[in-house]
């Protein structure tokens, strides 16, 4: 973060000044007392299960440079000396979003990207920023870091120096996008699908589109915005008044699409084209869904006129991030695949379609946690999913969580299990047949912790450990 004075930032809040220097140069911030550094500014934010004005005390003592909180309670306990700079805001998640705003509004030369979509964000934004850094410094947010918390934390990392930055953002309740959007204020907008994700708040996929274009109109008339012309819903787009548009598909009808895709155990290769121009990649990814996600990033870099052999020098660099189609064989040549990050309808059938199309030769054992944030229709989305395995070569099924009956209700397999807890989980795959042909995707939301079974199950046919 370059310096930002306090009077900015009191300006930027609109907060109430009641002790320190207005000159004193604010370095960089942080919203977690329990690694809050001495000369840091220190937003105490009040969540469902956390209130950070319960830490003032040791944010104090660690030596923060100043302290922004909203309860008229708040207990500082005896500062002296060493008093912190103090301001009082109305709410200070909103504050920690409005001062990016401003700090934002100093980079009018940066390239600024934001991407939306219920699947394939993280994976886009991974790929179009090797792209960019291929030519010119770039900065992204980290990890999951694309929320009202995670955003601005994120855009404090821009710098003068900093030509592109590309920022996914998520959303868990509706105005969420638009209030990202208007923090960011994007030079281009992406939304990668429309899928069936956090329909508990949003009810449909309607309801999903209609919170993602918070992200399109965002964007000035001299940007540009990036659309999945393979999603029927985003593909009315077209017709819409933003002043320009570039699409991506697999197949043609888009300015940006692939030919002659080819799936390995390993790695996709296809042909990239744009225009009349095209290019042979070789991604190490499995499954149709990354060859959409680098599509989306290659429309974006055309559109600021990347060319085509920068663009492949950078999606070919990309290798997924954690607990993404994240794959380990055992001593034993059994292949296990984390893509547990999380989970939606279209997502895991997604991921159940890449491995089957990845490993048509081997034995593809389904290890599904429930998906959560469904809403009322939670019960028929897990029995569809349970209808889609059915046609697909699978060897067997195990579930995890209570919804996930539901998958078993709808199979016709003969191999399902269920179990309602991690632990009988294991139990039951430690006894599960495993051979070198043995395929097993683990996937489910991310509260299932699917990623902890993936983990001892590993263990267990690596090293014959529980």
């Amino acid at each position: 973060m370059e310096s930002f004075y306090l009077k900015d930032l009191i300006k930027a809040v609109d907060g109430k000044f009641l002790i320190g220097d207005p000159n004193l140069p604010i370095k960089s911030v942080s919203v977690d007392s329990r690694t809050v550094r001495k000369g840091q500014f220190f937003f105490a934010l009040k969540g469902k299960y956390y209130d950070g004005h319960k830490f003032i005390k040791d944010v104090v003592e660690k030596e923060a440079a100043g302290i922004v909180y909203s309860q008229d309670d708040a207990d500082f306990a005896k500062p002296f000396p060493k008093f912190p700079s103090i301001v009082k805001v109305g709410d200070t998640l909103t504050a920690l979003g409005e001062l990016a705003k401003a700090y934002r509004r100093r980079f009018t030369k940066t390239k600024i990207v934001g991407i939306t979509g219920s699947n394939g964000k993280t994976t886009t934004k991974e790929i179009l920023k090797l792209i960019f850094s291929k030519k010119d410094k770039t900065v992204s947010n980290k990890g999951n870091f694309n929320n009202r918390i995670g955003l601005p934390l994120s855009v404090f990392e821009l710098k003068s120096d900093v030509k592109y930055a590309v920022f996914e953002m998520g959303t868990s309740e509706r105005g969420e996008i638009k209030t990202l959007a208007d923090i960011l204020q994007p030079s281009v907008g992406i939304i990668t699908n429309i899928g069936s994700a956090h329909l508990e708040t949003f009810q449909n996929t309607e309801g999903v589109f209609a919170e993602k274009r918070a992200l399109l109109d965002a964007v000035p008339e001299d940007g540009f915005v990036v659309i999945n012309n393979d999603d029927p819903t985003l593909k009315k787009i077209q017709q819409k008044s933003y002043s320009k548009v570039i699409s991506f598909a697999l197949y043609g009808g888009a300015d940006v699409f692939a030919k002659n895709i080819t799936i390995w155990e390993q790695e996709v290769s296809f042909e990239l084209h744009y225009g009349s121009s095209f290019v042979n990649i070789s991604m190490p990814v499995r499954g149709k869904f990354n060859v959409l996600n680098a599509l989306a990033a290659a429309a974006c870099a055309s559109g600021f006129g990347f060319d085509l052999e920068t663009i492949k020098d950078g999606v070919e660099t990309f290798t997924p991030p954690a607990m993404r189609m994240e794959t380990l064989t055992t001593k034993g040549s059994v292949t296990l695949i984390n893509d547990a990050y999380n989970a939606n309808p279209s997502s895991v059938k997604a991921s159940i379609q890449a491995v089957c199309e990845a490993y048509g030769g081997g034995e593809i054992n389904l290890v599904l946690g429930d998906m959560l944030e469904l809403g009322e229709k939670s019960q028929e989305y897990h029995f569809e999913i349970g209808e889609y395995i059915n046609d697909k070569k699978i060897n067997s099924v195990y579930l995890l969580g209570d919804t996930s009956l539901y998958i078993k209700e709808a199979l016709n397999k003969k191999n399902v299990f269920h179990a309602y807890n991690a632990q009988d989980l294991l139990e039951r795959l430690y006894v599960a047949p495993a051979s070198k042909k043995s395929v097993f995707l683990f996937k489910g939301s991310r509260a299932m912790k699917l990623e902890e079974v993936y983990s001892k199950y590993y263990n267990f046919l690596d090293k014959g450990k529980k």
